[in-house]
């Protein structure tokens, strides 16, 4: 690994590699995505709510949606899972600015090395203990991956088959490089609204079902 702000480390040449997407984005579309998950393939709603998210009735399939939601609330710890979502950033990038100078790295949480731990050691906490907050936290992992295209940056991705360095990338006005991507760029500001909003429908949700105390003391959206 390299070290230290006059590192070795490869500089990337696009503006993808930087930042594809950020906090909204990452969290909404990872609960999202687990929600619509859940709801194709390991919901447990029976064949009478099924009927009726088949319905041609205009809310029926809204309503489906919604099941989906809280079936998944009621099954894993939405916080860990929004914390899986952000916590590849959440560790690189202050390590980033130890060590490179800038926040505008990816390093060891943004490699298939790190998702595999995390997934090991959560199907072992799941056939010891019956405990599944940390394969939570693993789906939220993978979402992040995907959601910043790190097929593009095999060095990181694949670490440390390819080298023990890291590619990250130097910006001297980091801040205003986010403002600005974020205001003009079509592959930020997409995926932060379509974020925002799922967030806002669960936050919306909570309150409408009467679960916001569930969700505060377990994560979760409890009968």
């Amino acid at each position: 690994m390299c070290l230290g702000r006059s590192s070795s480390c490869a500089v990337g040449t696009t503006a993808i590699s930087f930042e594809a997407v950020l906090l909204f984005a990452h969290a909404g579309i990872a609960l999202g995505a687990a929600a619509v998950m859940n709801g194709l393939i390991g919901s447990r709603l029976d064949t009478r709510r099924h009927n009726q998210a088949e319905s041609v009735k205009p809310h029926a399939r809204h309503r489906a949606v919604e099941e989906w939601m809280v079936s998944l609330g009621q099954r894993a710890d939405l916080s860990l899972l929004l914390l899986g979502a952000i916590l590849s950033d959440l560790t690189d990038k202050p390590m980033g600015r130890i060590f490179y100078g800038t926040f505008g790295c990816r390093l060891f949480c943004h490699s298939l090395l790190f998702l595999l731990l995390v997934v090991v050691a959560g199907l072992l906490l799941y056939y010891r203990r019956h405990r599944n907050w940390l394969l939570v936290i693993a789906f939220g992992v993978l979402m992040h991956l995907v959601l910043d295209g790190m097929w593009a940056d095999t060095k990181t991705l694949f670490w440390p088959a390819l080298g023990l360095s890291f590619t990250t990338v130097r910006y001297d006005y980091w801040y205003e490089e986010v403002l600005h991507k974020l205001t003009t760029s079509p592959d930020v500001y997409l995926p932060e609204l379509a974020g925002l909003l799922i967030i806002v429908w669960l936050a919306w949700l909570l309150v409408r079902h009467g679960k916001v105390w569930d969700f505060v003391k377990h994560g979760r959206i409890l009968d």
